[in-house]
């Protein structure tokens, strides 16, 4: 078992950091909060003193009970009971299933909320309270003593309790929480936007609302609040699957039980509304029509609906061991979130619904101080103070590195993008290629080549302008696959093969034709797609890109990035990124490390996981395999290897991530017998609320986002080895930077060094020239995933684990 998270090692001299960063101050939506005597305190046991007040919890029961799910139903009868409970116990806060009051109650008191009866819905609800638990509520108990344990948030009961009072202010408020990742949403300010294609019409949805928690940091404790959207579609699951039936994998929210959302994972047909279950509370079969009935008052119409599955994860409250429970689901009365493809590629929908979720940095800002400044309003009283001015912090912003193409080095100004057109760093020549295309796009095709040809001299690839043709007159992919297999078993396969068709001539062209080259079971070449469309802009430009796409599948180094100093020559650098997709209800992982000591030659792997399985099967066999190709290519082996885990949430890190990084260790005595290289894993979490601005004084007081390198490593991070990175140059909408947490280092890098290494690999995807939100291994493994789950569904040929065939 993980017992303790790492502690932050040490940093360079003061000197050496001002060499490599520039310190800067910055604004954020992290806004101090302190704890103090409450103001007209209801409490009667003279124990509140300043930054001492002490919080009582009862348990709630309700008689008749109430559905474990339908906390929406919880809420309004509180909602109608509260001021007659508040004139018993005073100010309490609600969770749902325990009330947390600053007054402890005596047995009269207890008995006469018991008293208590609220009619809601037709029915007459009565409520008890048991007194359960009495904790201090400071900023001493809301950290944790020891901030290096791996759950140090899970559990923590005053966190708890500060962020249920919060929720109770925005219940208040009038909005209504969608999803379980307390993200709050105005019904009242929601938004139509209706899309026309040409078959169909469709109207989305758009709600407006807040997400926010409280973080117990090193320095004490922060509000986080920022403005968020939620789209929702009108159009349920019963009228998605009688269009479609591709619903695996997609979200569905109910409205019916507190706007609750679902990954739907299969739909099972054998049964519908009128099958039945044991149901726990009578213990007696009832039909699913029935219980909905019984439970939300609603009446299913159609009898002969499939039912949806969603497998939820829980752990057992005695045990703590994980277990996975199914919901089934009446597609009626489930709605699709999100935007489907084709409503992606309608523009005009698409900018209609950019004015309400991209906002400005300067506008989000606002937003962020808005929602303080309520919240700081609500609870002055409760002896909570919050300050909306307080959230100036100290971080810094690393210099860029240099970028060597084959002849010409430069630093990109700001750390910003740069397109440089030089020769590429190795030689590169397109000789022996060959291109398939339907025979009426055969004058597309030659201009296509002009454009490559003319495109790629100023990167000095050489260009074969005759490649073989393949022209077959329909746009069936088994004839295609036919008519390339014929000569490729008579003359062999050549360097690589370009595809030439618009998509929606046949949608299954692509994936089929991917199969055919990548596959495990294709011929194992590098291809290349294009699309006749996409160079009628622009095309000379797209085609520098392509030339780039396809000099880089094919193992060639476009550009090499700077090694920060004191990184051992000697280093393999490691992405790992899991699928949204599932195949054949298994997640695909994406596994990629650099094998050469600038970090831009790769091994490519993939791994499946089992739905209901937390732990890597084959990773250690991964690890072994990338390691025996970085010493194959560079006749040593890495003395130090840095992995970035694309993160799972903070209560996985202790049942997945120590499987993995016993796997990975696995993995090295794999390899040879006593070989142990020291390394460092981090958990990569992209999906954090956390935002930081920079206040630019020019005419006006500007609100910007963070320049390129921003690091915020000090007042918002805990005591663990963790830091904030906005690596990207962010020119439109709002920086959303990455938080990196160490789950293991036994290295001898100081803290800036891992800094530095990680910023500067972000500069190494060769689809982009520019920083991107992460290190390159992580972008390739999730391009990775995602090609194996999406068109490949399966593992890639052998030929092609050193290429980049996936991008």
């Amino acid at each position: 078992m993980i017992t303790q998270l790492p502690k932050r090692p040490n940093k360079s001299s003061s000197s050496t950091i001002a060499k490599i960063s520039n310190n800067i101050r910055l604004l954020t939506n992290m806004f101090s909060m302190s704890i103090h005597d409450p103001e007209n305190s209801d409490s009667e046991d003279n124990q509140v003193n300043d930054r001492n007040l002490m919080c009582y919890q009862y348990d709630v029961k309700f008689d008749p009970s109430i559905a474990e799910d339908n906390s929406n139903l919880r809420q309004k009868i509180f909602k109608q009971a509260r001021l007659s409970i508040q004139k018993i116990i005073g100010r309490f806060s609600f969770s749902g299933k325990s009330l947390y009051s600053l007054k402890r109650l005596d047995q009269n008191a207890l008995d006469s909320v018991s008293l208590e009866s609220v009619r809601v819905d037709d029915q007459t609800y009565s409520l008890s309270l048991t007194f359960t638990k009495l904790f201090e509520v400071n900023e001493e108990s809301a950290q944790n003593k020891d901030k290096t344990t791996p759950n140090y948030k899970k559990g923590n009961k005053v966190t708890q309790v500060l962020n249920v009072i919060l929720k109770n202010i925005i219940d208040q408020e009038g909005f209504k929480q969608i999803g379980r990742n307390s993200q709050f949403f105005d019904l009242q300010s929601r938004a139509d936007v209706v899309i026309k294609n040409q078959n169909n019409t469709s109207t989305l949805e758009v709600y407006k609302g807040i997400t926010f928690k409280v973080s117990p940091t090193q320095q004490g404790l922060y509000l986080n609040s920022d403005y968020l959207c939620r789209i929702l579609r009108k159009e349920t699951a019963q009228q998605y699957l009688t269009a479609r039936h591709d619903i695996e994998g997609q979200s569905v929210l109910t409205k019916y039980n507190n706007y609750r959302t679902y990954i739907i994972d299969r739909v099972d047909y054998s049964k519908n509304p009128r099958s039945t279950f044991l149901y726990r509370k009578t213990n007696l079969q009832i039909s699913y029509a029935e219980y909905y009935f019984q439970n939300y008052q609603i009446e299913i119409r159609d009898m002969q609906q499939p039912l949806l599955v969603s497998k939820i994860k829980y752990r057992e409250a005695d045990t703590n061991i994980l277990k996975i429970q199914e919901i089934f689901l009446i597609p009626e009365l489930c709605y699709m979130t999100g935007l489907t493809d084709e409503q992606r590629k309608n523009k005009n929908a698409m900018k209609e619904i950019a004015t309400h979720t991209k906002l400005t940095p300067e506008q989000k800002y606002s937003k962020s101080v808005q929602y303080c400044q309520l919240f700081g309003r609500k609870t002055i009283k409760s002896g909570i103070r919050i300050s909306h001015t307080d959230n100036k912090i100290d971080a810094i912003q690393l210099k860029a590195p240099k970028i060597t193409f084959g002849g010409k080095s430069f630093i990109p100004e700001h750390g910003g993008n740069f397109e440089t057109r030089a020769p590429t760093q190795d030689q590169v020549q397109f000789k022996d290629w060959a291109i398939i295309h339907h025979k009426n796009d055969e004058k597309e095709v030659y201009k296509f080549i002009d454009l490559l040809k003319n495109a790629s001299q100023a990167y000095q690839i050489n260009v074969n302008d005759k490649p073989q043709f393949f022209a077959p007159e329909d746009f069936n992919p088994k004839n295609w696959i036919r008519l390339l297999d014929k000569d490729f078993r008579k003359n062999g396969v050549p360097q690589f093969i370009v595809t030439f068709s618009n998509a929606e001539k046949n949608p299954s062209l692509y994936r089929e034709m991917k199969k055919f080259f990548s596959s495990e079971g294709g011929v194992g070449i590098e291809s290349q797609h294009v699309t006749p469309r996409a160079l009628q802009k622009n095309g000379k430009s797209v085609a520098s890109k392509i030339a780039l796409q396809i000099a880089s599948k094919l193992g060639k180094r476009i550009w090499s990035v700077e090694t920060p100093v004191g990184i051992n020559q000697n280093t393999m650098i490691v992405g790992i990124e899991t699928s949204m997709k599932k195949i054949r209800n298994q997640q695909v992982i994406g596994v990629v490390a650099s094998i050469n000591k600038d970090f831009n030659k790769f091994y490519s792997q993939v791994d499946f996981r089992n739905g209901n399985d937390i732990k890597l099967p084959t990773l250690s066999k991964i690890i072994s395999s990338a390691i025996e190709a970085y010493s194959k290519n560079t006749k040593t082996v890495p003395e130090e290897i840095i992995i970035y885990r694309q993160g799972l949430g903070e209560g996985q890190i202790q049942y997945s991530h120590q499987l993995e990084i016993q796997a990975i260790q696995n993995g090295f005595i794999n390899f040879k017998q006593g070989y142990s290289p020291r390394f460092a894993f981090f958990q990569v979490n992209r999906k954090i609320s956390e935002k930081f601005y920079q206040q630019l004084y020019n005419e006006r007081v500007q609100i910007s986002n963070p320049p390129s390198g921003t690091i915020v490593a000090s007042e918002l991070t805990q005591n663990n080895f963790e830091f904030f990175m906005a690596a990207q140059n962010c020119n439109s909408g709002v920086c959303t930077p990455t938080k990196y947490t160490c789950l293991f280092n036994n290295t001898n890098l100081k803290e800036d060094q891992f800094w530095q290494l990680t910023y500067f690999q972000t500069f190494n995807y060769y689809n982009w020239q520019g920083p991107i939100r992460v290190p390159a291994v992580m972008k390739y493994a999730e391009k990775l995933a995602k090609f194996t789950s999406e068109t490949l569904e399966g593992v890639a040929n052998n030929e092609l684990i050193n290429s980049l065939y996936y991008i």
